[in-house]
């Protein structure tokens, strides 16, 4: 697909399926720079939702400047291996582990052909996408710059509080071990547990009052307890009262520019 653009500096963008280190992609870029080692941002879709799902933002982040590579979901389009995921939600975590785990295969591959500057990577991401985002900021300390668009940096606190939303009779057949493994494999990408870990890096949080799916607060609380520590230095936490589970435009074009204040202004 290709979307005409009438910005005097790129006449086209381009949105190509590829893979990158066997993982599916889509890969949205300035015609005029298909080649050009540039600042590069992974942005991550939402649960069960498609990985086009992002391509709003991704042409803003285009004409701002960037490559943008959008990865498919562990279990999702072309990686779903048959499962229903609407009937079994207990693989969210799991493929939120996923993701954090195969981003550095990606910017691996990106930065092995030669299309990606290794040294302004950021990650984003909307809803599951978000925690993904904010996982892949407490386990990649290369990582730029960062944005979390409904999601969560408090992984295990949301987790513990969906299992225990659950009905009783379902709580008691999960299995104790199982638990205790998930909360331990997302403590090790959980921001509230390494805040630390942001080192000073910019982030930038955006999520609604009034959100059911991902809960407020969770960044509501992640906030207060860091804000003000060095680690949070460059932390932008925006909120809308009464914002539900969605995303306004004018908050993509803040996370836009946010990105484009940190990985490409700060260059020139």
């Amino acid at each position: 697909m290709v979307i005409k653009m009438t910005s005097n500096v790129f006449e086209d963008v381009v949105v190509r399926e590829i893979k990158l280190d066997d993982l599916p992609v889509l890969h949205v870029f300035a015609a005029s720079q298909a080649q050009t080692k540039l600042p590069t941002i992974i942005d991550y879709h939402g649960w069960t939702t498609q990985t086009s799902s992002e391509l709003v933002a991704s042409y803003q982040l285009v004409r701002a400047g960037f490559r943008v590579i959008l990865p498919t979901a562990y279990l999702h389009g072309s990686r779903n291996d048959g499962t229903d995921l609407d009937r079994h939600p207990e693989h969210f975590w799991s493929i939120v582990g996923h993701s954090v785990a195969e981003f550095p295969r990606l910017v691996q591959a990106l930065v092995t052909a030669g299309i990606s500057d290794p040294a302004r990577i950021g990650v984003m991401g909307t809803s599951m996408g978000g925690i993904t985002a904010a996982g892949v900021m407490a386990t990649q300390p290369d990582v730029v710059a960062g944005v979390s668009l409904i999601g969560s940096p408090e992984p295990v606190a949301f987790a513990k509080d969906q299992v225990a939303q659950l009905p009783a009779a379902l709580q008691a057949k999960l299995p104790a071990d199982l638990l205790t493994q998930t909360y331990t494999q997302l403590a090790s990408f959980d921001l509230s547990q390494h805040a630390d870990r942001l080192a000073g890096r910019p982030m930038f949080f955006f999520n609604g009052t009034a959100d059911t799916m991902v809960p407020y607060k969770y960044v509501h609380d992640f906030e207060d307890r860091f804000a003000a520590t060095p680690a949070l230095a460059q932390t932008t936490f925006k909120h809308l009262d009464g914002g539900v589970h969605h995303v306004p435009h004018k908050m993509h074009e803040a996370a836009v520019n946010f990105l484009h204040e940190h990985l490409i202004a700060t260059n020139e």
